[in-house]
């Protein structure tokens, strides 16, 4: 069995040295450096999950960089002065059994193109971080490791207080003497703006990565190789998976649309989960034929919309023909989906159910996809070690899939990852992927690809080969993208690159299928030509300060008269005060009652911040509540189970914000609700177990658990998986699909926290409040705080 590295964390680890054996199991390599002698054994688990844990799990969807919890070592078991935590996929190299070098190390000497991608990655994992409350690990260098092109996390650094991203300018200025030349420039402007504080959100400063990593990409040549195959395996009956191109098919050309693949695992027995499986794919290629995927076209945030609203729409064409056909119960149909398509400089992975996309290059395979599963969901809430999880009688039980309920509660992930060296993506079934078959074998069979001593048939074969030998419990599909990136001869003149300055903040690219963003306007990084210069962008000295003074007057003017007839309190307050100036005769409203005290006026809301309250707006006084009058929280980003709803009335504050390829999801934290609800409504226990919702009562086979939209009754479909727990038999081959119904949503008390994107909550809610202490209820503590939950 290979050796399974682990980072110590905590007080007990200080006293340890070189060649201490901690537990009878774990012996000290170096400092904090650890073996597991045992790795067959399930690791010491917490009976509760600390504060300092949390944020390694629910920063589980970015593996690629943050090393996970392993395990514990109790002061109990092992006698030290305190509890150590053990962390593994940390960037620890096992040949030498040392760390991975700081990125500050390998940063001399770099490629211009591998530069740009190291910060790109940090810039994508900011707001991540500051979310979690662990951004100082970005400003922390030797916290920063490398491996290749990847960024890799050593441990998390908690913040003492939110760090600001003029930090992370001044940390990058330090390595502007050993910046490649064509970068220079280009790193030196972008540091001063994030300096100054033109870059105020991670969003802003991809942005600008974006386009610098797209100008370098165009000096590289690039070639893409694509085999797949499928196969009905040693005890199935009949093949549910399909995959594009078509089994057997070996590609090769240039990135763009037809350098795409695509694995579907079909759920939902014979009649079922082969065709759903085949209809995934029939729109997803449709879909992709009618993108305009070419250089000049080239915007990343439009084409990671158009990835999504194609699986939403390949699972509606199945859940329409569900619902056409009256299938129910056991009877529907689904299947699993992971897509990959070379465009450009960049490899986008879409993903929805259990099957898995491995990126492999010449210094290690990575898994990229985390599994739509309840095991990966209740590491992601933060509720339970990945270890611990997995010996859930329901681990494996999906949380979602194609084709079984409504689009309006699917969420896709889409990732994309700029390529700067040869690699190879795999996308497979868990017919191979199952019981870490893929991790086994990918140094004998996957990585000889980049050093072309086997061809991308040969590997196909073998693959699937080694997927009925060695598992051979199902269905197994298997598909490899081999992209090829070499630097142009003319590429080691690469023009230098300038940014243009930043006078406003950087509008997010607009999602739309008819207009692509403009590569060649004033604010590109250049056509690609080695002879040109990007110029920066000047200000416009043609505008008279004068004129815009008269508009903007008149504009204030304007939102003036707008306020009075149609925002009662300022109506009111401007009827005081002219009554106190000119009378009664001299108001415009003779008939209004003056105030006291004039309200303050809720300001539009389009984002929230971290520590900002809000109210949610009801309909009108004295109505009935509405449905749309409440809020619906859900337990985790992402997620499609409604933990409870919100009355309008209460007063919420924002304790969390974070970035996802779907949005902005915001933590809210309920402060208090109006009287009249809470005495109505009994606190209900808080519940963490998801069993009941994804485990079918008589049959604790895997399960896709979905529920709707309403807000009160839910029905919930669970559709069995390939997987069954250990010491489960499944009678029958054929996944079933078994209807529950959950009860009402529960009301949600004050201290009860829920999540909810940022554009669905902001437009229920009014914010720049006046609260009183009563209001801020169990906030009132945290107000000083952002952070605090």
């Amino acid at each position: 069995m290979a050796k399974h590295y682990l980072w110590a964390l905590g007080e007990g680890i200080k006293g340890c040295k070189p060649g201490d054996l901690i537990a009878g199991r774990y012996l000290v390599k170096r400092d904090r450096l650890l073996v597991d002698t045992q790795p067959e054994h399930l690791p010491e688990l917490p009976e509760e999950i600390p504060s300092v844990v949390t944020p390694y799990l629910r920063l589980f969807a970015y593996q690629l960089h943050v090393p996970q919890v392993y395990g514990l070592v109790s002061s109990k078991m092992s006698k030290l002065s305190g509890d150590i935590w053990l962390l593994e996929n940390g960037p620890i190299l096992k040949v030498t059994e040392s760390l991975m070098p700081e990125l500050a190390d390998s940063w001399k000497g770099s490629a211009a193109m591998r530069q740009l991608n190291w910060l790109w990655q940090i810039a994508q994992l900011w707001q991540p971080c500051i979310a979690q409350g662990v951004a100082s690990t970005l400003l922390t260098p030797e916290l920063l490791r490398v491996e290749g092109q990847l960024v890799r996390f050593l441990e998390l650094q908690p913040d003492r207080k939110p760090p600001h991203l003029s930090q992370l300018g001044k940390l990058w200025q330090q390595w502007l003497e050993d910046a490649h030349p064509a970068i220079a420039n280009f790193l030196r402007q972008l540091c001063q703006q994030m300096v100054a504080g033109q870059v105020r959100h991670g969003e802003q400063l991809m942005g600008q990565l974006d386009k610098a990593l797209a100008k370098c990409g165009r000096f590289y040549d690039r070639h893409v190789e694509i085999a797949t195959g499928t196969d009905v395996g040693r005890s199935r009956a009949h093949n549910e998976d399909a995959c594009y191109p078509p089994s057997g098919t070996l590609f090769a050309g240039n990135p763009g649309a037809e350098a795409c693949a695509i694995v579907c695992d079909g759920i939902g027995g014979q009649d079922g989960g082969e065709v759903a499986s085949e209809e995934a794919i029939g729109v997803l290629r449709d879909k992709l034929q009618q993108m305009p995927l070419h250089q000049a076209n080239w915007d990343p945030l439009s084409l990671t919309s158009k990835l999504e609203r194609a699986a939403c729409a390949a699972n509606d064409k199945i859940a329409s023909r569900n619902d056409s056909e009256h299938r129910q119960g056991r009877q529907r149909m689904g299947t699993t989906l992971v897509m990959g398509l070379a465009h450009i400089h960049e490899l986008y992975v879409a993903h929805v159910g259990d099957s898995r996309a491995y990126w492999i290059t010449r210094t290690g395979c990575y898994q990229v996809t985390l599994d739509d599963n309840v095991a990966c969901r209740e590491v992601r809430l933060g509720y339970s070690l990945y270890r611990d999880a997995l010996e859930q009688v329901a681990a494996g039980a999906l949380i979602q899939a194609l084709g079984i309920t409504s689009s309006n509660t699917l969420h896709p992930t889409v990732q994309r990852f700029p390529v700067d060296e040869d690699c190879v993506l795999l996308l497979c079934s868990d017919g191979l992927s199952d019981k870490d078959r893929v991790e086994e074998c990918w140094e004998a069979e996957i990585l000889p690809i980049l050093d072309g001593s086997i061809n991308l048939g040969k590997a196909r074969d073998r693959l699937i080969e080694i997927a009925n030998t060695r598992n051979g419990h199902d269905n197994v599909t298997v598909a490899l993208i081999h992209c090829q990136a070499h630097l142009r001869e003319d590429g080691n003149t690469l023009t230098e690159l300038s940014v243009a300055p930043l006078d406003t903040p950087i509008e997010l690219i607009s999602d739309s299928e008819d207009m692509p963003t403009d590569l060649n306007g004033s604010t590109s990084l250049g056509d690609g030509s080695s002879e040109g210069k990007t110029q920066l962008l000047q200000p416009d000295k043609s505008k008279s300060p004068f004129s815009l003074l008269l508009k903007i007057l008149f504009l204030l003017g304007l939102g003036g008269v707008f306020a009075y007839f149609f925002i009662p309190p300022v109506g009111r307050a401007i009827d005081t005060a002219g009554e106190s100036i000119f009378g009664k005769g001299g108001l415009i409203n003779p008939g209004s009652k003056p105030e006291k005290t004039v309200e303050s006026v809720p300001s539009p809301v389009k984002s929230l911040e971290i520590g900002s309250f809000v109210e949610i707006k009801s309909s009108g006084a004295g109505e009935v509540e509405k449905e749309g009058d409440r809020l619906d929280l859900r337990v985790a980003i992402g997620e499609l189970t409604v933990k409870g709803t919100v009355p309008a009335g209460s007063v919420l504050q924002v304790t969390n914000k974070q970035l996802t390829p779907q949005g902005n999801w915001l933590e809210l934290k309920v402060c208090s609700i109006p009287e009249r609800v809470r005495s109505n409504s009994p606190k209900p226990e808080s519940n963490k177990d998801f069993s009941t919702v994804s485990k079918p009562a008589q049959n604790p086979s895997p399960a896709v658990t979905t529920p709707s939209p309403s807000p009160t009754v839910k029905p919930t479909v669970e559709v069995e998986s390939a997987k069954l727990p250990p010491g489960v038999t499944n009678p029958s081959p054929s996944p079933a699909v078994n209807p529950t119904v959950e009860v009402e949503s529960a009301k949600l008390q004050p201290g009860e926290i829920g999540w909810i994107q940022e554009q669905a909550g902001v437009s229920k809610v009014v914010s720049n409040l006046t609260l009183n202490p009563t209001q801020k209820g169990k906030c009132v503590d945290a107000a000083s705080s952002p952070n605090a939950n």
